[in-house]
């Protein structure tokens, strides 16, 4: 009769080792965005083998057509609420593929999978309420036949996976070039859209990301605060100027005297 308890016992512990496993070679979904896996060179001479995805399946509902001339398909598609857009959705996928209708050419936009935290036309106005006294007022964004996106694209935390908690970039398609820009300066992310600024002006407030630490360093990392700065971007030109930080305007605090 122990036999049997220990045999039984052993043989459930098996499952859920097997099911461990199988969890943890899956794409997770949690917090309302996919966790996308870093490529690392090193893991693939190791293992081969491709890890599970998504299908790709025009008939799920999640593609639309932009400007009556362009399909937009987004791979994995997660949407939660929230976000600067229009519909004030977040929508989360993968990666996203261009469809042309005049001509049927497809471009994936990017070469590999990302975390796309969000992503719009960005050309709309919509209401909105700072408190229940004032009346709503409209936030504009006027930036012609082009695709907002937010996306991470680098491990910022070093944690092996893309999502929310790295630091998120900014990016515009054009539909008719068939071409993605990147908007922000070397060494900056993004932390929050505003709105009803000039035509064609793309206005952001970004984040300096923090100065890289050495990698065999046994110090303890220095608390490093987001100095945070003004960004205008100017799509017809494709050039931005960036404002200087609040903060260096701030004197230093002086240590109290004893």
């Amino acid at each position: 009769m122990e036999k049997l308890r220990v045999g039984v016992f052993l043989f459930f512990l098996l499952i859920l080792a097997v099911l461990t496993f199988s969890l943890s070679k899956s794409w997770r979904l949690y917090d309302g965005g996919y966790e996308v896996t870093v490529e690392n060179p090193e893991s693939k001479e190791k293992d081969t083998s491709p890890e599970p995805t998504d299908s790709l399946d025009l008939e799920d509902g999640n593609g639309k057509i932009y400007w009556k001339q362009y399909f937009i398909y987004p791979h994995g598609l997660v949407t939660e609420s929230g976000g600067f857009g229009p519909d004030g959705i977040l929508s989360h996928a993968r990666n996203l593929y261009s469809i042309s209708l005049k001509d049927g050419k497809i471009q994936k936009l990017f070469p590999h999978d990302v975390y796309i935290w969000d992503y719009f036309v960005s050309e709309f106005a919509k209401k909105s309420v700072a408190n229940t006294i004032d009346d709503p007022k409209e936030d504009i964004l006027q930036i012609d036949k082009k695709l907002l996106i937010f996306a991470v694209t680098e491990d910022s935390n070093l944690d092996g996976v893309l999502n929310y908690k790295d630091h998120k970039f900014v990016f515009l398609f054009d539909p008719e070039k068939n071409q993605l820009d990147s908007v922000l300066p070397q060494g900056f992310h993004f932390r929050k859209l505003l709105f009803n600024s000039l035509k064609n002006h793309l206005t952001l407030i970004l984040g300096k990301n923090p100065d890289p630490q050495p990698k065999n360093s046994r110090r303890k990392p220095i608390d490093q605060t987001t100095k945070l700065h003004l960004y205008d971007y100017d799509v017809l030109t494709s050039k931005g100027i960036l404002s200087g930080s609040l903060e260096s305007l701030t004197p230093p605090s002086s240590e109290p005297n004893p």
